[in-house]
């Protein structure tokens, strides 16, 4: 059975959301997935240990600070999640309506697409939610890292605590720079940059399916070779 392109690139997508899945999780949640210090007081000495992930969500001092930047921590979440919903929204548009093709420019698509408002307001109206919703979130995760630094700072574990932390932001913020910068050019140049397949993939141009002439010479094409296979092997 022909996979088709289309089912290719969703295939494709698909891992690649699942792998920024996990990144956003480690990278909002710091104040859970980042050692921290915690105090054993079971024994008649207190002695120090590294928190578990129950120990950093429960924290018995039940420390004002600590309930804000988890708060945080959660919004942050939930806010990638609505990031991560629009975003495939706009990939699986781009996956039906358009088509990558490596012989033409990335800017290609901007004057194709300039005589067909029936798709160019789509992709006006799905690179503008993109970005605002990006926008958003990467202002509330900057608050939600400026709390969860205070915080791990304060309860500072030594060098898994270092390394824990700088694995976990640079991932994110790679991610929101990657996603504001493909959001903000899509948007200023009616283009259609990809924020899963690697290396910017632009859709460049428009679906065949939504050309119907070239799709139907296409098909004709297609069964005239059919007719001379068979005249030449019976």
């Amino acid at each position: 059975m022909k996979v088709s392109n289309d089912t290719k690139e969703r295939i494709k997508v698909g891992f690649l959301f699942l792998f920024q899945s996990y990144k956003v999780v480690m990278g909002s949640m710091l104040t859970l997935f980042v050692p921290q210090k915690c105090y054993d007081t079971t024994l008649d000495l207190t002695t120090e240990k590294i928190c578990s992930i129950t120990d950093n969500l429960l924290n018995d001092d039940d420390d004002l600070y600590h309930n804000i930047t988890l708060g945080f921590n959660l919004l942050s979440v939930i806010l990638f999640v609505g990031v991560y919903s629009i975003e495939l929204k706009r990939e699986n548009w781009c996956v039906k309506h358009l088509d990558i093709d490596h012989n033409l420019a990335d800017n290609n698509l901007e004057s194709e697409i300039l005589d067909k408002p029936d798709l160019l307001i789509p992709l006006k109206k799905h690179n503008t939610l993109y970005f605002k919703s990006m926008v958003l979130t990467s202002s509330i995760y900057s608050i939600n890292l400026i709390l969860s630094s205070i915080f791990i700072y304060n309860n500072y574990a030594g060098i898994p605590s270092i390394t824990s932390y700088m694995s976990y932001v640079v991932l994110i913020l790679m991610k929101i720079y990657n996603s504001l910068y493909i959001s903000y050019v899509s948007m200023k140049g009616n283009k259609a940059l990809s924020g899963y397949i690697m290396e910017f993939t632009s859709y460049n141009k428009i679906d065949i399916d939504y050309k119907p002439v070239i799709k139907l010479e296409l098909e004709l094409e297609e069964l005239n070779n059919d007719d001379i296979d068979l005249t030449i092997n019976p």
